[in-house]
This record gives structure tokens, sequence and C-alpha cells, in this order.
């Protein structure tokens, strides 16, 4: 009876695992760009880094050089790290032919930073380093604890054990129209989720009509993407969802009041062929997976952002509103104005100064410009970094340099001004930037400028996919281009200065690039940029 019993809950155990179920939520890892539960954030009772600079070494444990560029996040699982980077460029490569198909994969240790394996992953679609959207590295890779999953955006998948031995491989046929960073892939259960067209000899796939790269060419012409699921031992596919999925979209999945779903957008620039423009909540049942819950319509097609959801709502933007559906149903239950009746703290860098302006635009016209309506319908979010804490949805503004909370229950928008850039060296006073910033040279390891966009000089502010925000308990860490983090308390109960934690850096203003996320794991902080990866935490 009692080895009966025992195989009874071995079976019960086994089939938990199985295609249809949840990664066990732990703090202990981070096995993919949105986290343990896909919604980019973790809870913890370790001690979260609240300010770091890899300038001055504070609380900064070890640093790896990079031998290339690349923009993936990093998977962690127990003492292992993974992340991608670039094929290296020849040394003396002119900036114009920074370019290239292929990536490479790798695995370091996360006890000390030390690279324990790289692995080549081919592609076929020729991909700027360092772009202002994407490169080939763009996608995090993912991990189950056994077994690490690395996509080349540039056309190929791959499956390794954990001492790089690679277990398959499949190649896929790339988008032309637009880039992909945005889509990233997900693990659930016994499947790999990755948004691709559907495959050339599939009977339901729209014919290609449109010249290679003219992306110009109406809708129509171009095959959609669509939310693909593989499984995960053989690389085999599975299923496809039933409605596309925009390129400028970030799908998310986790539990929609009790039920396994995926949430996810069609729109954004270019006119993306996924029409009709809305966001759709989809299955994830092993019954019926990929079959729609429910759709919204969004003429607009404002998707280039995270597509959040709780047990409650969903969450989406549409042109100067946050919009809030009912999880169950998708109908709209509010809009809530971005831009107006807004409280906005701004700071006067020449006075030294706060002022607090109260049921006000966003943002606040500047003394020597005439208000003009059209900047202020940018009140919207900076691609792709919004978040929802606690029943706050919070973001970077697309203009004003300022972080955006919304409290959802309520409907009160606030703003509060950060500095751009911390202009820090060792041994002398800290210089905050409100007004100006010092472009990245966006250089390597080996000291060559390696982005082609001359776009990739800005701030990390506006027009740019930026790395998404992750939470830490009530801590939000939004990451610029530039390599400043702000460390924001949302759970604040005034919105003011007190509630930006710290400006903490990853590197020296003027030589640091990235636009990619952090990731959390025991207390821990990592991230790479174009130079290195860097562990965080005492």
């Amino acid at each position: 009876m009692k080895l009966h019993r025992t195989l009874l809950l071995f079976l019960a155990i086994a089939s938990s695992l199985s295609a249809g179920e949840l990664i066990p939520d732990s703090a202990e890892q981070w096995p993919m760009a949105s986290g343990p539960n896909g919604s980019w954030t973790v809870k913890t009772e370790n001690d979260v880094p609240q300010f770091f600079s890899a300038v001055t070494g504070q609380r900064i444990r070890w640093k790896t050089p990079l031998p290339e560029g690349g923009q993936s996040g990093i998977a962690v699982w127990g003492d292992r790290i993974f992340l991608s980077f670039n094929k290296p460029l020849e040394d003396g490569t002119p900036t114009k032919d920074a370019k290239g198909t292929d990536i490479v994969a790798c695995c370091l240790d996360a006890k000390s930073g030390k690279m324990l394996w790289q692995r080549p992953l081919t592609g076929t679609k020729v991909m700027p380093h360092t772009g202002l959207f994407s490169d080939n590295t763009s996608p995090t890779p993912v991990t189950d604890g056994k077994h690490v999953w690395f996509v080349n955006a540039g056309g190929r998948m791959s499956c390794f054990d954990f001492a790089g031995e690679q277990i398959w491989t499949r190649e896929f046929e790339t988008r032309t129209r637009h880039n992909a960073k945005n889509a990233e892939p997900l693990l659930y259960g016994g499947w790999i989720l990755h948004v691709e067209m559907r495959d050339a000899d599939d009977p339901k796939r729209r014919p290609m009509k449109a010249e290679p790269g003219q992306r110009n060419s109406p809708p129509a012409d171009w095959p959609m993407t669509f939310v693909r699921a593989f499984d995960k031992t053989t690389g085999k596919p599975a299923w496809v969802s039933d409605v596309g999925v925009s390129i400028h979209n970030t799908p998310a999945h986790g539990l929609a009041n009790g039920r396994p779903a995926v949430f996810f957008g069609r729109g954004g620039g270019h006119k993306p062929p996924e029409m009709p423009y809305g966001f759709t909540l989809a299955s994830l049942d092993a019954k019926t997976p990929g079959k729609s819950l429910w759709q919204f319509d969004s003429p607009s097609g404002y998707a280039f952002y995270v597509t959040q959801f709780d047990d409650q709502n969903a969450y989406c933007f549409e042109p100067g509103q946050l919009c809030v559906l009912d999880i169950n149903t998708g109908k709209l239950k509010k809009r809530i104005a971005l831009n107006e009746n807004a409280s906005v703290r701004t700071f006067d860098a020449a006075e030294k100064s706060w002022t607090h302006h109260e049921d006000s635009v966003f943002p606040i016209p500047k003394k020597s410009a005439k208000p003009a309506r059209k900047k202020r319908s940018r009140a919207y979010p900076t691609n792709q970094t919004n978040i929802v804490v606690n029943g706050k949805c919070l973001f970077m503004s697309y203009s004003g340099h300022s972080i955006g909370r919304v409290d959802i229950d309520s409907g009160k928008v606030e703003y509060l001004q950060v500095p751009i850039q911390a202009r820090r060296q060792p041994g002398r006073p800290e210089k905050l930037l409100w007004d100006e910033f010092i472009p990245s040279d966006s250089a390597n390891s080996r000291g060559m400028d390696v982005a082609m966009d001359k776009r990739a000089k800005g701030d990390g502010w506006g027009h740019v996919t930026s790395a998404s925000p992750i939470a830490v308990n009530d801590l939000v860490f939004f990451t610029t281009m530039i390599g400043t983090v702000y460390v924001i308390d949302s759970s604040a109960e005034v919105f003011d200065e007190k509630a930006l934690v710290s400006v903490s850096d990853l590197g020296a203003a003027g030589k640091t690039w990235s636009l990619s996320s952090l990731s959390y794991s025991s207390g821990r902080l990592f991230h790479r940029s174009l130079k290195e990866v860097v562990c965080i935490g005492d």
C-alpha cells in the first residue's frame, strides 16, 4: 500500500509538469525574460540591491567581458546563467559593416562569471548589430533547470543540455517586413512558445506577394505571424494560435482568473499585416491550446508594449489612454486618460528645486514654448516599458523623461521627472544630468563602434524598443539604453522624489549601451551590456 501511494504521488507530480502547467513561481530562478511566472515580477524574502554602480564598484560582485555585443536578457537557474552575443566581428571592421547572420549561445558560472561554454547558432537573415529595436541576439534564452533553449532571430532555435550538448535544432523562416525584438520566447509546461509565421507548406498560410524587404508593400501582401508552440523535447510543432500577433508586441502568459492563458496584441508601426488590430486572450489549456477566449478591437494599433494581465484585468494602451479590460470577457471596464488631470512633479536643474503640478496636462509645456496639443498626445509609454505591480501600472513616458504611475482602481495618474543620466567617476562627486546626457560610444569590449543606426546615440527614451522593467517585491527596475537604472518604489504613498529610490548605473556615462532587461535570482541582479556581463549584490 505504501509503495502504491508513492507511485500515485509520483504520477500526480509528473502529470502536473506536463504541457498545460505553469513553471513554479520561485524567486531563486529567472528562467526566461519575463521571470518565473511570466509577469516580469517576483516576490522574495532575500535582500534586494537598491543602489549599485558599475563605475564605482558598489555592490558589484563580478564583471565578465563579452567577445561581442548583443541584446538578449539573461536566464538564470541555480549556478548557471545563459545569454547570447553576436558572432565576433574581425578587428577593425568599420561601423557600417557591423552586421551578420550568426550569433553565439553561451553559459557562465553565476558565482564567478567564468565562461563555461559557447555554441554557434547560425542564421540566414542579415541583421545590423546593435539596432535601436533589435538584432539577431534579441531573444532571451529559456531554461527549465535541465535544458536551455536559444533563439537566433535570424532563423534558428536550438536546445542544449546544461553541459552544452545540442539536443535538437530547427530552422525557421524569418520576417522581412519587420525586425523582431519584442516577442520573447516563453516556456510553458512542455511547450516553447515563439512568434513566427506559419510554415511555407501550411495551407492556412497567407501567400507572400510582397517583395522581400519592401515594408511599404500593402499589409495584405505579407503572411501573418502567430503564437506557435513547439515540443520542448523535440522541437516539433505542436499548435498555432487561431489569431495573429504582431511582431511589435510582447505576449505574456500566466493564469487569468485560474485559467492558463496567453495575452497578445496586433498593431504597431508601419502597418503590420496582422489585422484586425486589437488584443486577444488565448487558451493554454492542453485541450484547447491557442484558441481565442476573447478579443478586444483596437483600431489605433497601439500594441508595441508588454501585454500585462492579472486575475481581474487585462491592460492595453490606446492614444493617451490606459484601457482596463475584464479578464473573463475582454469587455472594456474603463479608460484612464494619461495626459489630463495628472499629478506631475518636475525638477528645475538650474534652481535645484521641485515643482508640483496638480490636475495638469502631461508633458508640462516648457516656459519658452507654447502649449502644443500634438505633443500632449505622446503621454504613452516608451516601447516595452510598462509593468503592473500591486494594482499600479508604471512606465517610462515617451516624452518628458518621467516615470508614470497609474492607480488602476482610482484612476489617479502621477508622473515623476527623473534625471537622464548619472555621471560618476571614482573618487569624485557624482553629477545628475537632467536636461542633457552623454551619448554612448556604442562600442563593444574591444572598443569598436558596432551601432550602424545613428539613432542608437540617443538617451533611450521615446522611439526605441527599450528594455522591459522588472519588479522585485515593490521595487521596479527601469533600464535605459545608456546604462541608467531607475529603482522606483511602486508602493510609495505619494509619487514624489522619495519614490525614486536610486539612480544606479551599469557602467560609465558615454561608455555603456544596452537594450537588455535585468534578471533577478537569490538576492542578485544580472545584466549584460555590449561590453560585459555584471552580477550585482553583496
